[in-house]
């Protein structure tokens, strides 16, 4: 029982460390937001100047997060009743998406966040438009590829090598409860049928007294 104990430990120890990865990683992802702006794209799109930023990406998935950041081209002045609409066209693939950007927080009224989907491989011109009072205007951002082969990041390999080794900890846990209560079973039937064997000495001996 101890020992079944200590492993019903082990696994909830095992359950505890993944929750506490996932705030870790949140507080990577924020640090790569905070300093985003720092490395983005300057593109002029009509009376608008617009910083695109790259926060998150996995180009072998076609997911992209991006950040753009809306000014006056003229005056360096903060825009914010911008609407921002995102095109990705594939021209070997004749694909073409749009994507609308939000704004993410108060804080910064300059900012807009989208995330992106690129549902198929090859290479993808991502242009922003951008209206607002000041008038529209649109200019081409970045160029990704998308390749054809989808592979397996860091991250998730990671994450898979975690989930497996979880899940043998579970069905390791199991086999030994199972196991466990076999051997009881076992014990228990043991000592049944010595006691029987024991009843029926008895009876016997009785019987030829």
């Amino acid at each position: 029982m101890i020992r079944i104990k200590h492993k019903i430990v082990f696994v909830g120890a095992l359950f505890a460390a993944l929750l506490l990865l996932a705030p870790i990683s949140a507080a990577f992802a924020q640090d790569d937001e905070r300093v985003g702006e720092n490395r983005g794209v300057d593109v002029i799109a009509g009376p608008h100047a617009v910083r695109v930023v790259i926060i998150n990406s996995n180009p072998a998935a076609g997911f992209i997060q991006m950040a753009m950041f809306i000014t006056d081209a003229s005056t360096g002045e903060t825009v914010s009743d911008a609407r921002v609409i995102l095109l990705a066209n594939n021209d070997g693939e004749d694909l073409e998406s749009v994507w609308t950007a939000h704004k993410v927080s108060p804080n910064d009224p300059r900012r807009y966040d989208t995330r992106m989907n690129l549902g198929s491989t090859g290479d993808w011109i991502i242009s922003v438009d951008v209206s607002s009072s000041l008038g529209q205007g649109g200019a081409e951002a970045l160029h990704i590829q998308v390749p054809a082969l989808k592979r397996y990041t860091s991250g998730s390999l990671v994450f898979f090598a975690i989930f497996g080794v979880m899940m043998l900890g579970i069905a390791y846990l199991f086999w030994s409860v199972k196991r466990e209560n076999r051997r009881r079973a076992a014990v228990l039937l043991a000592d049944a049928s010595v006691n029987s064997d024991a009843v029926l000495d008895g009876a016997e001996g009785r019987h030829k007294s």
